[in-house]
């Protein structure tokens, strides 16, 4: 029964890690959706510069080379970050199921030695029964 003490708060221990993990894999996502929210914006505040400035419209053509390429770099990492996201929820799930199996056996040998005790009880309750009948007589 140690044993199963043991493994239960080892693994709690790889659950509770695997949580942290993927909370910062998701705060990191969320990281590179608001750089990509910020560049649609700065992509459309040069728009409008470039319409109404002729020296900007000189240099949004190289400035929009450079964002679009920024952002196919910010999509590819965000596409990256949602599959690493997707595997660390499955590792957590895998965890997590370990833990409950390890804890549905601990619950299954208290039940066995709890079973087993009654019926130790329930014998000496029997022989102690049979004693005083046997007195009676």
């Amino acid at each position: 029964m140690k044993s199963l003490l043991t493994l239960i708060k080892l693994q709690k221990t790889y659950v509770d890690e695997q949580r942290r993990l993927l909370a910062a894999l998701q705060g990191q996502l969320e990281r590179i959706e608001s750089s990509i929210t910020e560049l649609q914006i700065e992509l459309a505040r040069e728009q409008v510069a470039a319409e109404q400035s002729e020296e900007s419209r000189t240099t949004y053509g190289a400035f929009l080379t450079a964002a679009l390429a920024r952002g196919k770099a910010l999509e590819a990492e965000r596409q990256k970050m949602i599959q690493e996201i997707e595997l660390a929820r499955q590792k957590l799930a895998e965890l997590f199921e370990e833990q409950k199996r390890y804890e549905i056996a601990l619950e299954n040998y208290r039940k066995a030695e709890a079973a087993e005790a009654a019926r130790r009880d329930r014998i000496t309750l029997d022989e102690v029964g049979s004693v005083q009948h046997g007195r009676k007589d």
